[in-house]
């Protein structure tokens, strides 16, 4: 049995009262604007990978050749030179 046969068996048991209730808090909900349906799991994780991609990015591309940072090198007079 799906969802929504599940939801009308349980409103069709409503009172008068419970139903006008309803009604309003449905109608409320509408008018501000606020979605009935919840996003699907996976694109709340999508999402949530996105913004921190994003966040990632940006902090990437804010560091990127802000340093003059460069690996170390081995000083000169401990390095032997090569014969071939």
């Amino acid at each position: 049995m799906s969802t929504v046969e599940l939801a009308l068996r349980k409103v069709k048991k409503l009172s008068d009262r419970q139903a006008r209730e309803l009604l309003g808090w449905l109608s409320e909900r509408q008018s501000n604007g606020t979605s009935l349906k919840q996003p699907s799991r996976t694109s709340r994780h999508k999402l949530k990978d996105l913004r921190s991609m994003q966040k990632l990015k940006a902090w990437q591309d804010s560091v990127r050749l802000t340093t003059d940072w460069q690996p170390p090198r081995m000083p000169d007079d401990l390095v032997k030179p090569v014969r071939l």
